[in-house]
């Protein structure tokens, strides 16, 4: 069974990767200011190259073996770092860690709770995520809305996590959403930001024509040696070095920063 799984999956990929170069051949990768690769589906850029396969991972898919997970062809990997004010993934650090040594670019990401304090928010990522160069930029994952919260005041703390994020690390979050999500609460709201849409589809994700999209996340039911449960797959249209140009240029921290190994015994787990 897990043999035909495997088989289906790479069979998928492929339907994917060809159908994702017809569709946005014409809509990829330019060169915005700074020299960074922005990715677009508005038009006017140049045509893609290449697309690269990644996945993103949490506590669900335990212990990962990265080796085999390189050797799959997977090129960049999103680890979840934290969530609301006071969660810290359990499985991070030991992601965090064995995702660069085997030569995967990584990323972590923070799931977004409307409700819990903005400050909390922002505070737990900075003291658990220490990003070096190389490094895929932080991602803030918004998925929930809250009944007692407007969209105003939704957006109002998502930039405020984002800003402030941008400003400690120096470089610009992107945000993660799925195709309904951000149609309902965030279209045509966050012009200056990137987004990694989730659209479990043949079709590419859509965006209002001032905003754009880096990487889409084209299934959750991935099979991938090294990673014993369904993953999340993803895509990102471009080639090494356009991906390599997202990244974290080299930058020193402060000799106060903390490990985030060492903040382990300050976060209560995730529960669930």
């Amino acid at each position: 069974m897990a043999f035909h799984l495997l088989i289906s999956s790479y069979q998928h990929l492929a339907k994917l990767s060809l159908l994702l170069y017809m569709s946005v051949a014409s809509s990829f990768i330019s060169q915005p200011e700074g020299g960074s690769s922005t990715n677009n589906n508005g038009g006017n850029t140049a045509v893609a190259s290449s697309v690269l396969k990644g996945v993103d991972v949490s506590r669900w898919q335990k212990e990962v073996d990265w080796h085999r997970v390189k050797e799959a062809d997977i090129t960049f990997a999103f680890v979840k770092a934290t969530q609301a004010d006071f969660r810290l993934d359990p499985y991070f650090p030991a992601n965090w860690e064995a995702t660069k040594r085997v030569g995967i670019k990584r990323g972590a990401y923070h799931f977004f709770i409307p409700s819990a304090p903005i400050q909390g928010q922002i505070e737990i990522f900075k003291s658990t995520v220490t990003l070096e160069a190389g490094d895929l930029p932080p991602v803030l994952d918004v998925e929930t809305a809250d009944p007692l919260m407007t969209g105003e005041q939704l957006r109002q703390n998502m930039r405020l996590w984002l800003e402030t994020i941008q400003q400690h690390y120096g470089v610009k979050p992107i945000i993660y959403t799925n195709q309904n999500f951000y149609r309902r609460w965030l279209q045509g709201h966050f012009q200056d930001f990137h987004f990694w849409i989730a659209r479990y589809s043949d079709v590419a994700p859509e965006v209002h024509h001032n905003e754009k999209w880096m990487f889409w996340q084209y299934s959750d039911r991935g099979t991938i040696p090294g990673i014993n449960t369904a993953v999340d797959m993803n895509f990102f249209v471009g080639d090494w070095d356009s991906l390599s140009q997202l990244c974290m240029p080299e930058m020193v921290f402060s000799s106060e920063e903390v490990s985030p190994l060492k903040q382990l015994k300050h976060m209560q787990p995730l529960p669930y």
